[in-house]
């Protein structure tokens, strides 16, 4: 696909983009529930990267929707920014002094050495060029700067053996405007300058819609327990197969070429 194609694509879903209908009508509990879970653990990660560091942190979360990952942090910052292209996320932004929601996109961002940490939860496949946006992130993140990325997985062992309903499943979704699996992703990091420090599959518990809503309906930390037990196996089984993955890669200061 050309640039001009895929920026066009891209402004078509993204640039009004609203989640509200999705998560009113369209997603089960289980998903909820995932998401929440997702939330929990990447706040583990920031708090123990705070308590390495012995302070509070500048935070950049590119794709940030709403800023709703805000409230699970807003203990541990100094400032927290965010970066978000669609106009009608901007019209619940939150009030709070350590708090910025910018319009804007992670291609196109500028910002040099401000922030401890960067997250991209659930946001790489959307952009229309993911190594820009890692290359701007390397650019705005401090020395030895964390960056925290999570995504759906290409090469989930679900996907590879409904290959005929998954490629219907992508096509479906247009505003996905790229597929990745946890090596691509990697590569991209290596490639721009980034130590990959950690490499986590997840979400390997794959069940009918109704089941699903169903599972997720029952108490929290039940759930939670259940989507860890599934996980610790798939991970022994099926290590890199899971629905989804989370990668952490530290900034470093090697010279590469290809970074530009």
């Amino acid at each position: 696909m050309e640039d001009k194609e895929l920026k066009d694509k891209w402004e078509k879903t993204q640039l009004y983009w609203d989640d509200t209908d999705f998560l009113n009508k369209k997603a089960n509990s289980l998903m909820k529930k995932r998401w929440e879970k997702l939330n929990q653990r990447i706040f583990k990660i920031i708090a123990e990267e705070v308590l390495n560091k012995k302070e509070y942190i500048y935070f950049l979360d590119v794709g940030a929707g709403r800023g709703d990952f805000y409230k699970y942090i807003k203990d541990l910052i100094k400032k927290y920014v965010g970066i978000e292209p669609s106009f009608k996320m901007l019209e619940y932004e939150i009030k709070e002094e350590d708090f910025e929601l910018r319009r804007g996109t992670g291609e196109e961002f500028s910002d040099k050495n401000l922030y401890d940490i960067c997250l991209i939860k659930e946001v790489l496949d959307h952009c229309y060029s993911p190594e820009k946006v890692i290359k701007n992130v390397y650019d705005a993140l401090k020395e030895n700067g964390l960056i925290i990325i999570t995504l759906t997985n290409k090469d989930a062992y679900y996907k590879l053996l409904f290959k005929k309903i998954a490629k219907k499943i992508e096509e479906k979704n247009v505003d996905h405007l790229y597929n990745f699996n946890s090596k691509e992703v990697e590569d991209i990091l290596s490639k721009k300058n980034f130590k990959i420090e950690k490499i986590i599959s997840t979400n390997y518990l794959r069940l009918p819609y109704f089941l699903e809503d169903f599972i997720g309906k029952l108490p929290e930390n039940f759930v939670f327990f259940i989507l860890e037990f599934i996980d610790k196996i798939g991970r022994f089984f099926l290590n890199g197969k899971g629905g989804s993955f989370i990668i952490l890669g530290r900034k470093t200061d090697e010279k590469n070429e290809d970074r530009y």
